[in-house]
């Protein structure tokens, strides 16, 4: 036994060998670099992959050949969507440091994963949608050092701009339109619980989001899956209340689900901009059936005029696509028609062109590639022309706008409620006054090319 007198110089001893033992220094935390590719939805799947990716100790940073993981979130959409995908899994695999590890997700890895597992084996880990939910445990099978933690809601990455959040309420499609693979790969619709997307707006809310934008495959069909009806009226109604001073915005309407309830929340929410995303395609009852459109021109247009006439402010984006399979020329004539007769604020509008697996693919009646060039020419200069007739209508008006982006010295980027983040013209205004992600109020004065100008008031 040891003299208790003997403690202290027993303890010396101890804490010199400690002194006398090498220093370590803790090891940085690993870093990922993201390469988000593709559409809205897409960068909300990539924003759940960085919030997992926090939870195990991961950190972003901007220069890939830093990071310790690169994360490329691939688009697979459509033809030239799933080249650039391609280039960017090469670059990455050449450009990473020595012994980062590449990781591929999204829609292209969905569609292709057996083909690309052969042709680029570069890549440490394809990521499928079963591994979304898992994959904080597929990153430390990577990084066993890693410990997982629980992240709450207001944890959650944003990958927009602070001001703005998207907010994707659904994964998913049940519809069968003869020319889109999206069923064929994201499958069918799968709604996310309902007091899960209300938590998440209060969050955004929180932080400071001014606008949060609705997002899924098809919106208006929210709650049917899971519980047993639509409930996107009831969810507008539940997230604008959530997120009282933030604007809500809807994309991706179905004209066979618009309901007049759901006309009845936007009509009577006042933050609920005034603002629709309808995807229509087509404005031929023969050009719809042969997409496998589920609905005909008939009640397309009876749900826009119930819109209107509701919301007569209201501001409708569309999409259409010209050369399908078995689109005659007087088909394509009532397409051109409806798109005149119909006050569409914005318009985007595609040419056919086959996609892998889809029914349309293997249909017969293919249009030969210089008409679908053609009618894609000659709809685009009409739309053009109508685009800068509505433009008009704003020109002396006093509006509310978000500021999205400072342009240059003096000249901002901003959006009033009719304009969506990323896929519609802006209201350029020339101040020293604006900040970035502000509200700001300003009168219309003119238009440049497609954009509105100006003044702040």
């Amino acid at each position: 036994m040891i003299p208790r007198a003997a403690a202290p110089a027993r303890c010396q001893l101890c804490r010199l060998a400690k002194l006398a033992r090498p220093q370590t220094t803790a090891m940085p935390a690993p870093t990922a670099a993201l390469i988000s590719l593709g559409c809205s939805k897409n960068l909300s799947d990539s924003e759940d992959l960085v919030s997992a990716l926090k939870t195990v100790g991961i950190g972003l940073t901007d220069q890939l050949a830093a990071a310790d993981l690169v994360l490329v979130n691939t688009c697979g959409f459509i033809e030239g969507a799933k080249q650039e995908s391609v280039e960017h899994i090469l670059k990455a695999a050449r450009d990473r440091k020595k012994g980062a590890k590449l990781f591929v997700a999204g829609c292209l890895t969905e569609r292709y994963l057996t083909e690309l597992q052969a042709d680029i084996p570069e890549v440490d880990q394809w990521v499928t949608f079963k591994d979304y939910d898992r994959f904080a445990a597929v990153v430390r099978g990577h990084f066993p050092a890693l410990k997982p933690h629980r992240a709450r809601h207001d944890q959650r990455s944003q990958l927009t701009p602070p001001h703005f959040a998207y907010l994707k309420i659904a994964e998913g499609c049940d519809n069968t339109c003869n020319f889109c693979a999206i069923p064929l790969f994201r499958g069918k619709h799968v709604s996310r619980p309902f007091e899960e997307l209300v938590e998440q707006a209060m969050a955004y809310a929180k932080r400071g989001v001014k606008e949060i934008v609705l997002i899924s495959q098809h919106l208006d069909y929210y709650g049917r899956d899971r519980y047993g009806t639509m409930r996107l009226p009831e969810l507008v109604r539940a997230v604008a209340a959530a997120a009282p001073k933030s604007w809500v915005r809807l994309h991706y309407c179905y004209p066979n689900d618009f309901t007049d309830e759901l006309i009845a929340a936007m009509a009577e929410t006042p933050n609920v901009c005034r603002y629709i995303d309808m995807p229509i395609q087509h404005a031929s009852d023969r050009t719809l059936a042969l997409m496998g459109r589920k609905t005909k021109l008939a009640h397309i247009t009876e749900r826009l005029d119930a819109i209107r006439a509701a919301m007569p402010d209201i501001v409708m984006r569309t999409t259409f696509i010209v050369g399908f399979p078995g689109e005659r020329a007087e088909d394509f004539d009532r397409l051109l028609a409806f798109a005149r007769e119909q006050p569409f604020d914005h318009v985007g509008c595609f040419p056919y062109s086959d996609e892998d697996g889809t029914t349309a693919a293997k249909m017969p009646g293919k249009i030969p590639a210089r008409t679908i060039a053609s009618r894609h020419r000659r709809f685009s200069e009409q739309q053009a022309r109508l685009h800068i007739e509505r433009l008009d209508r704003w020109i002396g008006r006093e509006l509310t706008v978000l500021v999205d982006q400072q342009r240059d010295f003096g000249v901002f980027a901003c959006r009033h409620a009719g304009q969506a983040h990323n896929v519609d013209n802006v209201t350029l205004v020339e101040s020293d006054r604006l900040e970035v992600g502000q509200w700001a109020q300003v009168r219309v004065t003119g238009t440049q090319s497609v954009d509105l100008l100006a003044e702040v008031v």
